[in-house]
C-alpha cells in the first residue's frame, strides 16, 4: 500500500501531472502546425506565376456575351509603371509598415485585436500586404488558426525570397477591385478610364480604400461611402508622411469622374449575372472567376439588344404619361426550355433587381387560362353558354365577393370561348368555382407554376404572385400541348482547353392531356385575332393572354407560337398604381409583336394542332365541327386584322375598355 503523501508531497505531484499535461500538449500542437505547414506549396512557384485565365460566356451563335475578368479586366502592369503615390495610398490603407516588417507585423495584428474588441465584432484581419498575397495565391478562404498560422509562415518565406518592390507588384496586379475586375490596371479603366500611370491621387486613394470592401464601397454602388473611404486614406497618407495637409486637401476637394463605360463588362447583364449565379451555385466562385471556362449560354444576343431597346422605348413614351417605370421581358424556347433573351429592369446600372426572376407580381387576367384548361381537361367544351350576370360568393367571417368585370357591365349569355377572348371576369370566377378552385392550383403547378397560390375564388383573377419566368414555362407546356421542361440558361460548359466539362439538354416531361391543351390553344388564338390582345396579332398563328390586375398595378402580355413563349409585364417596383388605359392588351401586346417578329424573322410559320372535340350543338355555327378551329367566325360586331397588318402605334388607346 503507497504511503500517504505530505500537502508538498501532493502539491508537487499535481504541478508535475499539470506540467506533463502542458508539455504533451504543446508537443502536439507543434506535431500539428510542423504536419500543416509541412504540406504548404513552395514560395518559389511566384517566379512563374500567371494570372488566372478568364471565362467567357458565348450566345447560342457563339458571339461573345461576357468576359469574367478577361484581359481587358486584369493586365499586369511593371511596378515603375504605377505611380509613387498609388503606391503609397496602398500601403497607407493596407500595411503601413510594409517596408519595415519581414513579412508579418505583431504590432499589426495587436492593432487589429484591440480594434476587433473596442467594435465588437471583427472588423480588421492583422494581415500584411504579403500575407495577404500569400492568402490569394495559395490559400482557402476559411478563417481558423492553423490557416492563419499558415499565411503568416507564407508571408515569411515570401519575404525570404523577393525583394519588397517585387512583392508590391505582384499584389498590385492580384488583388480584387470589385465588378469583376482585378489588376489596379483593370481597376482604373474600369472606374475611371484612365490607365494606372494616370492616376490623380484622389482617385488612387479612393482605389486604394475600395480594397477594404470592393462592393461596400465601390463608387457605383454608393458614391457617398466611396468618397468617405477616398477622404481616410488620404489622412493616412498625411500620417504616414507620404503627403502633406495641403495636398490631401486638394484631393479631396477634387471631383471623381467614373467612366461608367466598362463598370459592368457584360452584355445582356440581366441574363449574364442570372447565368454567373448559376454556374457559381454549381462550380464555386473560383472555378467560375478564374478557370478559363467556355460557357455556351442559350441567349440569342440579336433578340436580347433587340427586346433591351423595344422595353426601354416604350417606358420613355408612354411610362411618364401612365406612370410605369418598369418592366420585364423573357422569351423562351418551349421545346428546349432555352432563355432566348431576359430583360429584368428598364437600366441594369440603375437597378440590378432582375424582374424576371425575382419580382413575383400579381398576373390578373393573364392567369385565366389555367382555369378554363381546367374546365377543358373536365370535358366542359369552348361552346358551353354561362352567363354574365351579378352574383355574389361567400368571402367567410360573414362578408361576400362580388366579382367585377373590368368595365363595369355585364353581358347576359355567352359560350367560353368567347368568355375567354374578352377576358370575362364573372365567367371566369364561375367557372373556377363549378370545376373547384383547388382543380385550378393543381394544373397551374402541373404545367409550370411554382409559387404559392392562395386557394381562394378571387384567384381566377390573378390574385396570386408568380415571375415573368414562371409564366413563360408554364404558356411553354401549351405550345408544347401538354410537355414540359425546365427553364435553362446554359447548354455547355468546356474547360480552358476545350474539353467538355458539361452538358445540358432539354427533359421533357408530359404533364397534361394534349386535347385539353389544344382546346386551350385554339381559343387563345381567339384572343390574337380579335379578342384582348388584338394588338399582337403577327400575321402567323399565335395565341395569347392580356393580363392587368383591377387596381392597374401591372400589365402583361404572356404569348405564343408554336417555336417560341415571350411574356412582357410592365409596373412599378413600389407597386404604385398606373393610370387607367395601361393595360396588357394596350402596352404590353404591342411590345411582344415586335419582339416576336425579330424573333421568328427567319422561321417559317407553324400552326397549332387542331383539337379533337365532339360535334357541338346544332345552335353552335357549323364551322365548329370535329377538326376545325373555334375560331373561324369572329364576334358579333368584330373582324379579324389582315395578318400582315402591324399593330396600332396609338396602341396605348387600343381596346381600353378590355383587360
Amino acid at each position: 500500500m503507497r504511503p500517504a503523501l505530505t500537502p508538498a508531497q501532493k502539491g508537487r505531484e499535481v504541478a508535475s501531472f499539470a506540467l506533463a499535461q502542458a508539455g504533451i500538449a504543446g508537443l502536439g500542437a507543434a506535431i500539428g502546425l510542423a504536419l500543416a505547414l509541412s504540406g504548404l506549396p513552395d514560395v518559389s512557384s511566384l517566379e512563374g506565376y500567371v494570372p488566372f485565365e478568364t471565362s467567357k460566356i458565348y450566345d447560342a451563335k457563339g458571339k461573345l456575351v461576357a468576359n469574367l475578368h478577361g484581359e481587358e479586366n486584369r493586365v499586369v502592369v511593371p511596378l515603375g509603371y504605377i505611380p509613387k503615390h498609388l503606391q503609397q495610398a496602398i500601403i497607407a490603407v493596407e500595411d503601413d509598415r510594409f517596408y519595415q516588417h519581414r513579412g508579418i507585423s505583431p504590432r499589426g495584428m495587436m492593432r487589429a485585436l484591440l480594434t476587433d474588441i473596442a467594435e465588437g465584432g471583427s472588423v480588421q484581419g492583422g494581415s500584411t500586404l504579403t500575407q495577404q498575397l500569400a492568402k490569394n495565391l495559395f490559400l482557402d478562404r476559411s478563417k481558423n488558426v492553423t490557416r492563419k498560422l499558415a499565411e503568416a509562415w507564407l508571408a515569411i518565406q515570401i519575404e525570404q525570397r523577393y525583394s519588397k518592390d517585387q512583392i508590391l507588384e505582384l499584389y498590385l496586379n492580384q488583388v480584387y477591385w470589385g465588378h469583376n475586375t482585378y489588376g489596379i490596371e483593370a481597376a482604373g479603366l474600369n472606374y475611371f478610364g484612365k490607365h494606372t500611370q494616370d492616376l490623380s491621387l484622389a482617385e488612387s486613394a479612393m482605389l486604394a480604400y475600395l480594397l477594404r470592401g470592393p462592393e461596400r464601397y465601390s463608387p457605383y454602388r454608393n458614391m457617398d461611402l466611396a468618397e468617405h473611404g477616398k477622404n481616410v486614406a488620404l489622412q493616412r497618407m498625411v500620417k504616414a508622411g507620404f503627403i502633406t495637409d495641403r495636398q490631401a486637401k486638394a484631393a479631396k476637394e477634387q471631383k471623381i469622374q467614373l467612366t461608367g463605360k466598362t463598370s459592368y463588362a457584360y452584355r445582356a447583364p440581366y441574363f449574364s449575372t442570372y447565368l454567373i449565379q448559376q454556374l457559381i451555385n454549381r462550380y464555386g466562385e473560383d472555378t467560375v472567376m478564374k478557370g478559363g471556362l467556355r460557357v455556351h449560354s442559350t441567349l440569342d444576343l440579336t433578340l436580347q439588344q433587340e427586346a433591351e431597346k423595344l422595353l426601354k422605348e416604350s417606358i420613355q413614351k408612354h411610362g411618364k404619361r401612365l406612370n410605369f417605370s418598369q418592366g420585364a421581358i423573357v422569351v423562351l424556347d418551349p421545346k428546349t426550355g432555352y432563355i432566348r433573351a431576359m430583360v429584368g429592369g428598364a437600366d441594369f446600372k440603375t437597378s440590378k433587381f432582375n424582374r424576371v426572376v425575382q419580382a413575383y407580381r400579381q398576373p390578373g387576367s393573364a392567369f385565366k387560362p389555367f382555369v378554363f384548361l381546367t374546365a377543358f381537361n373536365a370535358g366542359i367544351w369552348p361552346w358551353t353558354t354561362m352567363v354574365d350576370e351579378p352574383v355574389s360568393f361567400d368571402a367567410g367571417a360573414g362578408q361576400t365577393w362580388t366579382p367585377k368585370n373590368y368595365d363595369g357591365k355585364h353581358s347576359g349569355a355567352m359560350p367560353l370561348r368567347k368568355a375567354l377572348e374578352r377576358s370575362n371576369n364573372v365567367i371566369t370566377v364561375k367557372l373556377a368555382q363549378r370545376v373547384g378552385i383547388e382543380k385550378v392550383i393543381e394544373t397551374a403547378h402541373e404545367v409550370g407554376l411554382q409559387s404559392e397560390l392562395r386557394p381562394n375564388l378571387s384567384l381566377a383573377l390573378g390574385t396570386s404572385e408568380v415571375t415573368p419566368l414562371e409564366m413563360a414555362s408554364a404558356f411553354g407546356v401549351f405550345a408544347t400541348e401538354g410537355w414540359r421542361t425546365e427553364p435553362l440558361a446554359y447548354h455547355r460548359v468546356e474547360d480552358r482547353s476545350g474539353v467538355l466539362v458539361e452538358q445540358r439538354s432539354a427533359k421533357l416531361q408530359k404533364v397534361y392531356d394534349e386535347n385539353a391543351v389544344r382546346i386551350l390553344n385554339d381559343v387563345l388564338q381567339g384572343v390574337v385575332r380579335w379578342g384582348t390582345g388584338a394588338a399582337a396579332n403577327i400575321g402567323r398563328p399565335a395565341a395569347g393572354k392580356t393580363g392587368t390586375t383591377s387596381d392597374h398595378r401591372d400589365a402583361w402580355f404572356v404569348g405564343y407560337t408554336p417555336d417560341l413563349v415571350a411574356v412582357v409585364w410592365v409596373g412599378n417596383d413600389d407597386n404604385s398604381q398606373m393610370r387607367g388605359g395601361t393595360t396588357g392588351g394596350g402596352i404590353c401586346a404591342p411590345i411582344w409583336n415586335k419582339i416576336m417578329r425579330v424573333a421568328l424573322k427567319d422561321t417559317k410559320p407553324s400552326t397549332f394542332t387542331p383539337p379533337e372535340i365532339p360535334h357541338p350543338p346544332s345552335a353552335l355555327p357549323a364551322s365548329g365541327s370535329a377538326n376545325v378551329p373555334l375560331l373561324s367566325v369572329p364576334p358579333e360586331g368584330g373582324g379579324t386584322p389582315s395578318p400582315g397588318s402591324s399593330p396600332l402605334d396609338s396602341a396605348v388607346d387600343l381596346l381600353d375598355t378590355l383587360n
